[in-house]
């Protein structure tokens, strides 16, 4: 029976991260956004459930593992026929995930620290942004906390490779309260930098070294997008032309979100192409489908419009553009005005149909 529960808890963890990557595929989701299916890890056998000399080795009716099982299979499943009705270029959202179709977003990093006699205090350090463009400045702000905050200062704020070397160095202006970070490396021998770059901002407790660090992506400029065309009615899909303009030539994905002219959040939308270094004209295409389910013709507003290069060879990175803070205005049409044509993926039913009779044959 133990033998069994263990097998069988690696069976979930394998089975479900195999299906939520299949899941995964269906949906453009953002480097920093969480899986579409959380994948929950089975609970240790407890020392009841394993048999005695001699025992069986089948499983117990009713098993908790088996009916996990056949719960998460079931739930993925019912995840995966409503997600994959849309297409993976054009989906609805709601309020809840805007944030995670903004593109190029920070965690803060917090650093606890303590002394001898019990004073303690956080460090928060947060980046604007985890890639920044050679050229202009790495922006954030750091932060102290805690019943012993006033006695931390912090006066230096310096960028390094990830062997720590320094790379660049500035002054803060010592102090244990909160303050913005601008830090300019400037151009004249960034080129030469790592992508991978991490800024400290250093200080003493109490006579006492603290630091605190943020990893950042540092690269040359990806481009920028330009504006918005005017929309228009094609087939099933209302087409956004978007006028961009990069540095190289490559391929690229243009994202954003569409909203209401309110500002309620309908629709993530994105798209990949091959763009020149000259000035050029991408489309985004939304599916009627997910207009419909948000129930609204529009006119809408389109903002988050973010740039990304695409890695022309296994091993390289994306590289972010900044995300755009305007909102662009977008006539909308009614919907008898598209095709009546559904989205359909192909591959759907069968997976489906994989996914149901995987939690049917599961026996409790």
């Amino acid at each position: 029976m133990g033998r069994w529960l263990v097998a069988s808890g690696v069976a979930l963890a394998v089975l479900l991260a195999v299906i939520a990557g299949l899941y995964a595929v269906t949906t453009a989701m953002p480097e920093s956004a969480p899986e579409p299916v959380a994948v929950t890890q089975p609970p240790e056998p407890s020392p009841s459930s394993v048999p005695e000399p001699g025992g069986s080795a089948e499983p117990e009716s009713g098993s908790p593992v088996a009916r996990r099982l056949e719960g998460e299979f079931a739930r993925i499943a019912d995840q995966y026929e409503a997600g994959s009705r849309y297409p993976p270029y054009s989906f609805p959202i709601g309020e809840q995930a805007v944030s995670d179709y903004r593109y190029n977003g920070y965690s803060p990093v917090r650093v606890p620290v303590a002394t001898d006699d019990g004073e303690r205090a956080t460090i928060s350090l947060s980046l604007d942004r985890l890639h920044f463009e050679h050229g202009e400045p790495i922006t954030g702000q750091v932060s102290v906390g805690g019943n012993g905050a006033s006695g931390i200062s912090l006066d230096e704020v310096t960028l390094r490779n990830e062997a720590g070397d320094i790379l660049h160095r500035e002054s803060l202006e010592a102090g244990s309260g909160a303050q913005r970070l601008s830090v300019s490396p400037g151009t004249s021998s960034v080129e030469e930098w790592p992508m991978e770059l991490m800024l400290m901002v250093s200080g003493d407790f109490r006579g006492e070294p603290v630091d605190a660090v943020a990893p950042l992506r540092y690269h040359a400029p990806v481009g920028d997008i330009i504006g918005v065309g005017a929309s228009r009615v094609e087939g099933a899909h209302l087409v956004i032309p978007v006028e961009v303009a990069v540095e190289t030539s490559g391929d690229y994905a243009i994202a954003g979100n569409l909203y209401t002219e309110s500002g309620k959040p309908l629709v993530h939308v994105e798209h990949e192409t091959r763009l020149s270094s000259l000035e050029g004209t991408a489309e985004l295409r939304i599916h009627r489908q997910a207009l419909e389910a948000k129930g609204d013709e529009g006119p809408y507003q389109l903002g988050d419009l973010s740039l990304r290069q695409l890695p022309a060879r296994p091993g390289d990175r994306t590289r972010f553009g900044p995300t755009g803070e305007e909102r662009h205005d977008v006539e909308g049409a009614p919907f008898e005005r598209y095709s009546q044509e559904d989205y359909q993926d192909p591959m759907r039913e069968a997976r489906l149909e994989f996914l149901r009779n995987a939690a049917e044959e599961i026996e409790p």
